[in-house]
């Protein structure tokens, strides 16, 4: 093809850029369909409405153990990277002492818990030698 006599003639020689925006969507959506989204599954699996507060601040990053009081009393924990071995919640925190002894312990209530069940939690973690509990709370402007 002779592109100097196309231009003499007056031919208006530009490049189709439709394929090439096709191509780019359907990249796009590729990649919005096999994305994994990260989400925090302990939430998920565990229905907790925490109560609100004002005064909270941010915990730093870490090894972190969450232990989950429902609004029945139940107690379950998570993280910490290992399964914890024992029957009762004592024996839970006693193995992860042993295993992990400067680990950070965030304790979520369900705001409507009982507050002599989360006091009993906190006190079992307490009397476990964890030094590092933060109750964890909603802040009022988020949404549930």
């Amino acid at each position: 093809m002779n592109f100097r006599n196309a231009r003499s003639r007056g031919d208006d020689l530009t490049i189709d850029l439709m394929p090439l925006i096709d191509v780019v969507f359907l990249l796009l959506i590729f990649f919005l369909i096999t994305t994994s989204f990260a989400q925090n599954r302990d939430e998920k699996q565990i229905p907790i409405n925490l109560p609100r507060g004002v005064t909270g601040k941010d915990v730093g990053e870490g090894k972190r153990v969450v232990l989950f009081v429902t609004k029945d009393g139940d107690v379950e924990v998570r993280g910490g990277g290992e399964q914890l071995q024992g029957k009762t919640l004592e024996d839970k925190l006693e193995a992860l002492q042993k295993s992990n002894p400067d680990a950070s312990i965030l304790l979520k209530g369900d705001e409507h818990a009982t507050h002599g069940r989360v006091v009993e939690t906190l006190d079992s973690i307490k009397a476990a030698g964890f030094d590092k509990v933060n109750l964890v709370i909603r802040r009022p402007d988020s949404s549930k």
